[in-house]
Order: C-alpha cells, then structure tokens, then sequence
C-alpha cells in the first residue's frame, strides 16, 4: 500500500497553527538564584519504576545543564545510573550554584496501591507543614494524579504520562486546571499511530491489552482509538490483564494469557503501556502472535521494535522531552506560573520498523514504509538476560 509523503514545509506549517501565539516569543531559561542567592529545593515522585523515567529524568538534567543550572560534571554518574532512584542519587551529588536535589524528598509507591496512599500521604504532609519544596518532578500517571491537585501549592511538573488529560491530571491540553501543575499533553498521539497501523496492514480487527481502571485505560489510549476505530470501521478486541495489585511474574502472565487469547481472534495487535510488558518479557510475550503471523505496532519507542514488535513511531532517545520539561522547569523557576506554560508537545512522527520480524510472519512492509523510516532494524535482539526496569 503506497502511503502519501507529506512535505516537511506543510508540516511545519500545521504544528505552527497548533502552538499558542507566545510559543513564538524569546524565552529566556538562564539560571537564577533563589530569592536572589539561595538555591531552588527539587524533590522527585513516581509509582514506581518505569523504563522511561531515568532517560527522561536524564535527558532533562542534560539540558539543565547546557543551560547553566546545573554543572556538566553530573554526566559521568548519571551515565551509570540505570533507574530513578540511582539517578536521584547522582542528582543529590550534583555540582549546582542554582539547584539542590533533596536527599529526602524522593517518593516511589513500587506500584503497590498501600504504598501509593501512604506515600501520597507524607508527600502532603511535608508540603503542608514543612513547606521545604520548590518543585516537584511527578514522572509518571501516579505521580500525576497525586500531586495534581489543590491541596498543596508546590509547582509540580509531570513528566512522561501516557495521556495525562484522559488520566484526569490536566483539564484541557490547554489548561491543567491548577496554577501550580504542569503536564506535557500530545492530544492524538495514539490515534495517529493507530491510523497509521491501520494504513499499513488494512487490519479488520485489533486486539489491545490493557487494565479495566482509569489508569489502565489512559495507558492504553484507549479514549483516542476507540473513537478511530469506528471512523475506520475495524473492531477493537479486547482483553483485561491487571498491573496494579499483583506481582511482576503476575502482571507478566496476564499479559502472556491476553496474546494466547487475542492471537486466535485478531489480524493485528497494538502493543500497549503495561507493567507486564517490559524489555525482559516481551519476547516471551509475543511467541503467541508470531505463531499466528500477527503484526504488531508498539505504542513504546524504547526497546519494544528492537525486541519483535513489527514497528513503532521511532525515538531514537529522549531529548526532544528533556528539553521541553527542562526549559519549563527553567521558566517555573524564573516565576511564571505552571498553568500559564503551554502543554503541547507533540511526539515526533518518524517510523522505525523492524524488517526481520515482517520476514517472520510473512508480512510484506510498503516499500515506502521502508524508505521513509527514520530506522530500519534486520535482526530481532533477545533481551532476556538484560538488566531492566519493569513498571507503568
């Protein structure tokens, strides 16, 4: 199937339309002290660990540190730091005139529900008594929906949420609803990346995997493709599979069963945010679809397309969002408001495909498809004996 190449001006032209009339203002992100010599207190809150929390967290650091804020020297322990907590430990070691990352204020639920209450609990009490926080990094849903509220007043900044409007974290893509909270929002994300499946394989029916809670629907975009599916007249089949409440090895199994069950019933399976599905598991998770030839599309840019999903939207790493979260924690810091900051940043729309796994199950990928791609992969990496960091 010939797809149409769209030019890069029209592009550019679309998202221009798309940004608010500031966006094109001069911002200025040089470093300030506080109160004119302090330094800026940062704490960090997440539900647990997630693949893309410690390269996001280090991408922005990366830009902080281009911009001033924070010394370069922060590079060479960060290069070893596998998951947020290790990263927060390099950051609590940082060289800053401007910044200091508090030793105490790092929060993780470890994606249990108790944990999650209690830890919202102590986060509430030391910001409304102690009151010792300047700012918040809140990476994840969790995170978000637990800070993102008007019971305290500390400026918090969500990083890396799967659709942080639909998760009820914002009000708007355009307003967060909360002076002092600020999330990215791309609004059609996953649609776009449905459409384009869709485009590609011409499939009848998609099978998704995802949690029956509010969480596990925002993770799985659920919102924006249900709403395609019917535009395009394929049918969603779905199957449940919790991760929340349960162990890895439980998660993991849900997951397992949920291909072994859709693999009979689909001709195509979009592969969704789920503690179960992570870089350890995910070749054991996709044997069920390979031995019925089921193409995959991965809704993650990280590892998933690397390790047998057919294709996703490419992301090579994670600058383009470090930047953005670092240039408007700079712009917070400097005293605008979280809520008065634009939102919108939308995924890049590059393709990496994998074309030893169309081989393997016989799916013959548009050469268009495959000269457009911004990464074309020829071999299917086993992961399994690989260090990894499973969450949400």
């Amino acid at each position: 199937m010939k797809l149409c190449r769209i030019s890069p001006v029209f592009s550019l032209f679309v998202l221009c339309l798309a940004l608010p009339p500031f966006a094109f203002a001069q911002q200025n992100y040089q470093p300030v002290h506080k109160n004119g010599e302090g330094k800026w207190r940062i704490g960090f809150y997440q539900g647990g660990e997630y693949n893309d929390y410690a390269p996001v967290t280090k991408a922005l650091v990366g830009r902080l540190a281009e911009l001033g804020w924070i010394k370069p020297s922060i590079g060479e322990c960060l290069a070893t730091a596998r998951d947020s907590e290790s990263v927060w430990t390099c950051l609590t070691r940082a060289d800053s005139d401007y910044l200091e990352f508090v030793a105490d204020a790092f929060w993780t639920a470890q994606w249990k529900d108790d944990l999650r209450q209690a830890r919202r609990a102590d986060f509430m009490n030391r910001a409304t008594t102690r009151r010792d926080l300047d700012l918040v990094l809140a990476l994840g849903t969790w995170a978000g929906q637990d800070l993102a509220t008007d019971e305290h007043d500390i400026p918090v900044l969500v990083c890396s949420t799967s659709n942080a409007l639909f998760s009820g974290i914002v009000q708007s893509a355009e307003d967060s609803g909360h002076d002092h909270v600020h999330a990215r929002v791309d609004p059609t994300r996953y649609a776009r990346q449905v459409r384009l499946f869709h485009r590609i394989v011409g499939f009848k029916r998609l099978g998704v995997v995802y949690e029956n809670s509010r969480e596990g629907i925002s993770y799985a975009g659920m919102d924006q493709i249900g709403p395609v599916a019917r535009e395009l007249g394929f049918e969603l089949v779905t199957c449940e599979a919790p991760f929340s409440g349960v162990t890895q090895a439980e998660a993991e199994g849900a997951v397992l069963a949920c291909h072994e069950e859709l693999a009979a019933k689909v001709d195509a399976v979009y592969l969704t945010i789920h503690r179960g599905l992570n870089m350890k598991s995910i070749g054991r998770l996709l044997e069920p679809l390979f031995a019925r030839n089921i193409p995959t599309f991965a809704m993650g840019t990280l590892y998933e397309v690397n390790a047998g999903a057919m294709m996703s939207m490419a992301q090579p790493d994670f600058r383009y969002a470090g930047d953005f979260y670092a240039e408007t924690m700079a712009r917070i810091l400097r005293g605008e408001r979280p809520r008065d900051i634009s939102q919108i940043l939308l995924d890049p729309q590059d393709v990496r495909v994998n074309i030893a796994v169309a081989k393997r199950i016989g799916f013959h990928l548009p050469v268009d498809i495959i000269s457009d791609a911004q990464e074309t992969l020829s071999v299917i990496e086993d992961y399994r004996e690989q260090p990894d960091s499973a969450g949400k």
